[in-house]
């Protein structure tokens, strides 16, 4: 067996200048230092008082990077993604990284790895049978799941070793939770709890999954009727309603939405109580919130801004990142106008942009999208793997179409007042 690591080499001060070159952005630090908005005249820029890199997303990258300084002639790897955003990956991969798999993989095998290679495995984590070819291949291991994560990974192997079936309120292809549902289900070669036995599993993607569930705890439907709903890996193999719903504990995938998590753990509680009174819902049904905590707390940042709703919400991230995604759904909720875009490079002109379609899961040409106003007021937010630096060029670009010079740009930044930033 190779080495496994999951703790720091020790060259975070090594590595920090290079990230920060890439990452971090002068004009975003300026931002949060002047009230988090940016008057320019015309155009009025608002940013949330918390949004962008957490703390787990920053852990990842540094130790990527420290990998590669500790690691300078070897081969190196990633299973996937190391988080949902294609600045950070493009990043790893002009640094020598190669995906095993997703959507950058170049086809190279686990097979043709040996143990001079080193593979990192994403803050999401990994599912327990690759982490045991990972082992079996000999590789030297460098682990970089976000502690969140693992704090989700013990609750669910709780559940699994006192005979409960995990729900999970999350998206059953999604990385994180496909790796939490195998730590219910078989053993991690780097815990040292075993489970007796694997447990059952099932993924919740939202309420109306939730209702189904509840309507055959609650005896109102038959448990036939969630065969169609919950296939395609939405619940462990032979799963079966009669028995595998009869003690549930619930838990969810980090980045989801905290207020339907608790609208999802409400309606499975009261089918419960329904079925089995108050004191049988009690040692029936155990729940958990395992909603990161700076997932919630860029959520409640954004609910905060929107009380004063702008004339736009720019969502800036990965379109694949959960996270980045519910900060969209939040601005339309309020009835925002919202773009969940990946980068500046999205914004053609003031007439035209390219912006996440999430109903036909696509990018799509949006015209019109500049908001009316005299200030127009413009937004944005950013899920927690988008780096400021993305968001710097946005704040440009934004700034750009709004007829600001760089010049004056920076200028205001700096708390400059605007009659002397006009010369």
């Amino acid at each position: 067996m190779g080495s496994f690591r999951r703790t720091s080499f020790g060259l975070k001060l090594a590595v920090r200048p290079e990230i920060d070159q890439v990452f971090a952005s002068r004009l975003v630090g300026q931002v949060r230092a002047n009230g988090f908005q940016l008057d320019l005249g015309h155009l009025l820029l608002r940013l949330p008082r918390s949004f962008g890199l957490c703390h787990g997303v920053e852990r990842a990258i540094e130790l990527a990077h420290e990998t590669r300084r500790r690691h300078p002639g070897a081969r190196l790897f990633l299973t996937d993604e190391i988080v949902h955003n294609a600045a950070v990956n493009a990043r790893l991969r002009e640094m020598g990284y190669r995906y095993l798999g997703g959507r950058y993989a170049d086809g190279i095998t686990l097979a043709e790895l040996g143990p001079a290679d080193v593979v990192v495995l994403p803050a999401f984590g990994v599912e327990t049978t690759e982490l045991e070819r990972l082992r079996a291949q000999g590789v030297q291991l460098v682990d970089t799941t976000c502690g969140e994560v693992m704090s989700v990974w013990k609750r669910v192997r709780a559940y699994a070793s006192d005979g409960f079936t995990t729900v999970i309120h999350g998206t059953p292809n999604h990385q994180e939770t496909r790796a939490t549902v195998s730590r219910a289900a078989q053993d991690d070669p780097f815990f040292d709890h075993r489970l007796a036995a694997p447990g059952a599993w099932i993924v919740v993607r939202g309420l109306e999954d939730a209702h189904a569930l509840a309507a055959v705890i609650a005896g109102d439907a038959a448990p036939a009727t969630l065969a169609a709903r919950f296939a395609g890996g939405a619940c462990s193999p032979g799963f079966d309603p009669a028995r595998d719903l009869a003690r549930l504990g619930i838990a969810n995938q980090t980045t989801m939405l905290a207020r339907e998590t608790l609208a999802v753990q409400e309606v499975l509680r009261r089918a419960f109580v329904a079925r089995h009174g108050e004191a049988g819902a009690a040692a029936r049904l155990r729940q958990a919130d395992t909603v990161c905590s700076a997932t919630q707390d860029r959520q409640d940042a954004l609910r905060e801004l929107l009380r004063d709703p702008p004339g736009l919400l720019l969502v800036v991230g990965g379109y694949n990142s959960a996270n980045t995604g519910h900060l969209a759904e939040l601005g339309r909720a309020r009835g925002v106008p919202v773009h969940h875009i990946e980068g500046a490079e999205c914004l053609s002109s003031r007439q035209r942009l390219r912006a996440w379609h999430a109903p036909s899961q696509r990018e799509r040409i949006v015209e019109g999208w500049w908001p009316a106003g005299n200030p127009a007021t413009i937004a944005v937010a950013a899920g927690a793997s988008t780096p400021d630096a993305r968001i710097g060029e946005l704040l440009r670009r934004l700034a750009a179409l709004g007829g600001c010079s760089e010049q004056r740009l920076l200028a205001l930044a700096d708390g400059v007042p605007q009659a002397l930033a006009l010369h």
